[in-house]
C-alpha cells in the first residue's frame, strides 16, 4: 500500500470499530478484532430470545398468518397471478455480486486507490459466497417445510431434521441470510446509509411472508443469521487489512 493511501485506510477501519486511539497496524488490528469478538459474543447471546420468539412463532403464529394470507392477499387474483411463480435467482444475485465486487477491488488496488469502498467491495465479495454457504447447510439441517407446501399437506408441518431440500427448504429463509448480510456489510461501511437499508431489510421480510414464500419464524431467523454471519466475517477481513 502507499503510506498515504494506507493511513486512510486504516482511518476508515479504525472508525468501523470505534477505536479511539492512533496505532500501528498490529495493534489497531488487535483492538478491532477483541472488540468484534467481544461484539459477536454479545450478538450469540441474543440466540437465546431469537430461539424462544421462533418457537414461539412456530406454534401460535406461522400457521394462522399463512393461512391469512391465503384467505385474504391471495383471494386477490391479481395478487396470486403476480406472486405465484415468482423466479429463484438468489444464486445469480450472489455470484453476481461477489464477482463483480471482487473486481472492483482488485481494479481500485491496482490504482492505490485503499479507502474505505475498496474495504466495502472485498468484505461483500467474500461475505456473500459465506452467507450462502451457511444458509444452505442450515437448511439441510433443520428440513423445514416450505410454507406453499404445507398450505397443500398441512399434515407435514413442522422440521425434518437432517432431510433438507425440495419442500423442505423453508428455514431459515435463505433470502434474509443473504440480504441481511449484504446490508449489514454496507450498514458498517456507509452508516449514513442504515434507515434506508433497515426500511429495504423489512420490506423484504414482508413480502416473503405476504407471498407465502415464507413462515414468520423464517424471516426472523434468516435475518438474525445474516447478522450474524457479518460480524463473524468482519475480524478476519480487518486482520487480513490490517496485516497488508
Amino acid at each position: 500500500m502507499k503510506p498515504d493511501s494506507a493511513g486512510e485506510l486504516m482511518h476508515s477501519i479504525k472508525a468501523l470499530g470505534n477505536t479511539t486511539s492512533i496505532m500501528s497496524n498490529e495493534s489497531i488490528s488487535g483492538e478491532l478484532i477483541a472488540k468484534d469478538r467481544a461484539g459477536l459474543t454479545a450478538l450469540l447471546l441474543y440466540s437465546l430470545p431469537i430461539a424462544a420468539i421462533s418457537i414461539f412463532c412456530n406454534y401460535y403464529v406461522d400457521r394462522p398468518l399463512s393461512l391469512f394470507v391465503k384467505a385474504h392477499l391471495y383471494a386477490n387474483r391479481h395478487w396470486s397471478d403476480y406472486t405465484s411463480n415468482l423466479p429463484d435467482i438468489l444464486m445469480v444475485m450472489v455470484v453476481s455480486v461477489s464477482v463483480l465486487s471482487y473486481i472492483l477491488y482488485l481494479f481500485r488496488k491496482s490504482k492505490h486507490i485503499n479507502d474505505i469502498n475498496t474495504f466495502l467491495f472485498k468484505y461483500l465479495a467474500i461475505s456473500q459466497p459465506v452467507a450462502f454457504v451457511a444458509k444452505s447447510t442450515v437448511k439441510i439441517v433443520f428440513g423445514r417445510i416450505e410454507s406453499r407446501v404445507w398450505l397443500q399437506n398441512p399434515g407435514q408441518y413442522g422440521f425434518h431434521w437432517f432431510q433438507g431440500g425440495f419442500n423442505f427448504n423453508g428455514f431459515p429463509s435463505g433470502h434474509m441470510i443473504v440480504f441481511t448480510a449484504l446490508f449489514a456489510v454496507i450498514w458498517r461501511c456507509h452508516p449514513d446509509l442504515k434507515k434506508m437499508l433497515a426500511l429495504m431489510l423489512t420490506a423484504l421480510g414482508t413480502l416473503l411472508v405476504a407471498t407465502n414464500y415464507h413462515f414468520l419464524s423464517d424471516v426472523i431467523c434468516g435475518a438474525y443469521l445474516g447478522i450474524l454471519i457479518e460480524a463473524a466475517i468482519f475480524p478476519v477481513i480487518t486482520r487480513q487489512e490490517t496485516a497488508s
